[in-house]
């Protein structure tokens, strides 16, 4: 199998109310899916191929529970890359090259992938406050979560076998949308999450 490995800053969000119910193996807040993740390269190689301060998302809608599969999905690429380096982000992003959860959900839950795009990706955060745009595609914009009062929290959720992260901050996702063919969604306040991850092709190792 092709060596690789990143740290990344991640952002998350999803349909789901506040926490996401499928950290914890349980049923999805509609009974079904759609969720996306954007991860922001701080350094990573794949074979001689450095990925350094580059950015690629993917989008996943599945019409039920995620194990029961038939995932429509599509990966989105930094315009910034070289050639090679889209072609190492494709791989790692569909699955093709192992990696977990990547493997998983790329190569096996997923039926049916859009091809994949290209654009400019902008990923900007501080302590769970930020945003992500991928121009033409989706924006997406988090903030901390608070109580009625005002008062802001941090809750840390650790997931020591988490396929995903391994300890994340739970945010707010204020407000999310995705245009892309057929994935198609528009949400506000739901589950968000942001975190520090090391990944390789063996899957999350940090």
């Amino acid at each position: 199998m092709t060596q690789w490995n990143f740290e990344a800053d991640y952002f998350t969000a999803c349909n789901c109310d506040w926490g996401c119910p499928c950290n914890f193996n349980a049923r999805p807040t509609e009974g079904r899916c759609m969720g996306w993740g954007a991860w922001s390269i701080l350094s990573g190689r794949f074979e001689r191929v450095a990925l350094d301060g580059l950015r690629f998302a993917l989008f996943y809608s599945f019409p039920g529970l995620i194990e029961d599969g038939d995932g429509h999905a599509c990966a989105y690429l930094d315009s910034r890359a070289n050639p090679q380096q889209r072609a190492a982000l494709e791989a790692i992003g569909t699955g093709k090259a192992g990696g977990g959860i990547f493997d998983l959900f790329g190569a096996q839950l997923v039926s049916h992938w859009l091809p994949t795009k290209v654009a400019p990706i902008e990923f900007e955060f501080n302590d769970g406050q930020g945003r992500v745009r991928i121009e033409g595609f989706a924006e997406a914009d988090s903030e901390l979560l608070s109580y009625p009062d005002g008062s802001v929290i941090r809750p840390w959720v650790e997931l020591s076998h988490g396929i995903e992260y391994k300890r994340g901050l739970m945010t707010n996702a204020k407000r999310w949308w995705w245009r892309d063919d057929e994935l198609l969604a528009n949400y506000a306040n739901k589950y968000g999450a942001v975190a520090r991850v090391k990944f390789s092709e063996e899957g999350c190792i940090g």
